[in-house]
């Protein structure tokens, strides 16, 4: 064999042993999803490693830690919410926008209720997950912004601010588990109750304008008053 061919066979062993190790890796990360997904919130090495069929030590030669473990499969598990959900609507009637956009956010906390359980209670401890987790809260206010921007223009600022703050709590993970888990509500159910609950918040007239509103005038006549 020449020179030039020993390389070229060297390089191959070094691509396929690399190739090898990568499919490792996401087998594993894709494990400890499976462990996720079943309702383990804290898997050990042990329960991830007979899902995966490797050594514990196997999980260890791919991964620094658990942590760094769950970090991986969080990204593994974004890709695929990220093909799996509805469009979100930007245009058109108010309640085609507040349609679509229920059934995205009912998606999405769906998809990722086993892995975002884990990542609640590992966010204190990882830098990576509380950014990853702080990020998604800023994506949905961007999308609400974009979703109900004419409905919004319209009020002062610091009532859009407010009403903005009221519309991400209403849309997630932490509401939706509420009426899931604790509540017991079908998805069905649970996506009503969103819904009434969005019209409530971006159909209402700002808070200064209701108060005004309703509130009669000094001078008024009795009667009015009454």
């Amino acid at each position: 064999m020449t020179i030039k061919g020993s390389v070229q066979t060297d390089k191959a062993r070094r691509d396929g042993r690399h190739a090898r190790s990568e499919r490792t890796r996401r087998r594993v990360a894709e494990a400890m999803l499976d462990c996720l997904e079943e309702g383990l919130l804290r898997p050990t090495a042990r329960d991830v490693a007979d899902r995966a069929g490797v050594s514990e030590r196997g999980v260890f030669r791919h991964f620094d830690n658990l942590r760094a473990l769950l970090e991986t499969a969080a990204d593994i598990q974004s890709e695929r919410i990220l093909r799996a959900l509805p469009p979100v609507v930007v245009e058109g009637p108010l309640e085609d926008r507040i349609e679509a956009i229920v059934r995205h956010s009912a998606r999405r906390n769906e998809l990722i209720a086993p892995v975002r359980r884990a990542a609640l209670l590992a966010e204190p401890d990882s830098p990576l997950i509380r950014e990853r987790l702080d990020w998604l809260r800023g994506e949905i206010r961007r999308q609400l912004r974009r979703v109900f921007a004419e409905e919004l223009a319209a009020l002062p600022d610091p009532e859009r601010r407010r009403r903005i703050a009221a519309l991400r709590a209403l849309l997630s993970f932490a509401y939706w588990d509420e009426l899931r888990r604790h509540e017991k509500l079908s998805v069905a159910t649970a996506s009503r109750v969103l819904r009434e609950a969005l019209v409530d918040q971006i159909g209402r007239a700002p808070a200064a304008a209701t108060s005004a509103a309703a509130r009669p005038a000094k001078d008024a006549p009795i009667l009015d008053r009454l």
